[in-house]
């Protein structure tokens, strides 16, 4: 029997990725899709990524609304690849959803996700995904405290974050009457908490001198900006070629190598949350090359415009806050990441030489490399942060 429909789902981009947002839909149900089209912008915590068609047909059936939240490989569309009748439809739903699916009339072409639209739901009635319970459930606020403005009276994401955004359900206190925490900020403080309270982070600290490749850079690279955070990604990428066996990323279960000299760079972003977009085979680039990709991701994570090959795996994450002249600090792992390299302002400061016996002045940046203990230990760490200053300093 040939295959009569492709289920769309929603993806899986990255280790951490657990529930997508349905944004909107590209196109409408009875439209013809051919394989590769942008079929449906699907939300994460990190990016707002278009989802492509897997195959050429007719949108037959959108199971969810914009709006919604569910968890990964849940059931969100159909594609039919040729003709087809109602009853094999509504079959391959139910299949696909566990045997539970909502009736449309037998009308092939009216999302199903619209048949309570006509009438708003009750309190008692409340439609909420299983997702949205859960974080209110983790917040103590009530589900019935929560006012929909979804289809049906449905409560949606927004809803959600307005209410938590708020600090209560039912008002403004003392405590919430400052400046809200945004939603993005609260999943960064949950998952920055989890870590702290269960991943053995350390740190490892160490001076590199950087004169002499910066005044390269600057000379080969006038009109360039961000100098450097581009020397240090240059030589964290290459000691990970150097130490491969730290390129990898630690779920709590598993070990899994990364491929590629990928290094993450942390970004304010401009709704107060820090993304981490990555730069990916950055070996492999000139100079010139990687200068030209630095700023066009900067300024997309702190827009909040992040495609998925943005967030590519990787084992460690640089973070500068060298132009806010911070001597030195110490950031937080962000897990799978097994590493986050801290870097600190430029210094001139006075070195003693022996062989002019005399003391000369050397522009020198405080690195901190913080690591995940399970995966990374002290000595590897060690290692590895002294092949980033010897890599640099051999420029």
């Amino acid at each position: 029997m040939s295959k009569l429909f492709e289920a769309v789902t929603i993806p899986k981009w990255g280790i951490e990725m657990t529930h997508g947002r349905i944004v909107e839909w590209r196109c409408a149900v009875g439209d013809a899709v051919t394989a590769g089209d942008e079929l449906v912008d699907i939300e994460t915590d990190k990016i707002v990524n278009s989802f492509e068609a897997r195959a050429s047909g007719t949108l037959a059936r959108i199971l969810i609304d914009a709006g919604e939240e569910h968890s990964v490989g849940t059931l969100i569309g159909v594609i039919a690849l040729g003709d087809y009748s109602d009853e094999a439809l509504e079959e391959f739903i139910r299949n696909h959803q566990g045997g539970s699916v909502a009736s449309n009339s037998g009308d092939s072409a009216r999302p199903a996700t619209t048949a309570a639209k006509d009438s708003p739901a009750t309190k008692s009635e409340v439609r909420i995904a299983p997702a949205l319970r859960r974080k209110l459930d983790k917040a103590g606020v009530a589900v019935a405290a929560v006012t929909g403005t979804g289809p049906g009276g449905r409560i949606v994401k927004e809803d959600v974050d307005r209410v938590l955004a708020q600090g209560s359900a039912g008002g403004t206190s003392d405590a919430t009457s400052g400046q809200a925490f945004t939603a993005a900020q609260q999943k960064v403080a949950a998952s920055l908490s989890h870590a702290q309270s269960t991943v053995p982070i350390y740190h490892v600290r160490r001076q590199i001198h950087v004169g002499p490749a910066l005044e390269s850079l600057r000379n080969s690279l006038p009109n360039a900006s961000g100098l450097l955070t581009l020397l240090i990604t240059q030589g964290v990428a290459a000691a990970l070629d150097r130490h491969s066996e730290l390129n990898v990323q630690f779920d709590g279960n598993a070990v899994i190598p990364v491929s590629g000299s990928h290094v993450a760079l942390a970004v304010a972003r401009e709704d107060g949350a820090v993304a981490a977009p990555v730069l990916t085979q950055v070996t492999s680039l000139t100079d010139e090359a990687l200068a030209e990709s630095i700023a066009p991701i900067v300024e997309r994570a702190r827009a909040r415009r992040l495609t998925a090959t943005d967030v590519q795996p990787a084992a460690i994450a640089v973070s500068n806050l060298g132009m806010f002249g911070v001597d030195d600090f110490t950031a937080m792992v962000t897990p799978p990441q097994v590493m986050v390299l801290s870097v600190g302002r430029v210094q001139i400061v006075p070195l003693w030489h022996e062989a002019s016996a005399s003391f000369a002045p050397e522009q020198r940046v405080t690195v901190v490399l913080g690591s995940d203990h399970r995966v990374v230990n002290g000595a590897q760490a060690a290692q590895f942060l002294a092949s980033v200053a010897e890599l640099i300093e051999g420029k």
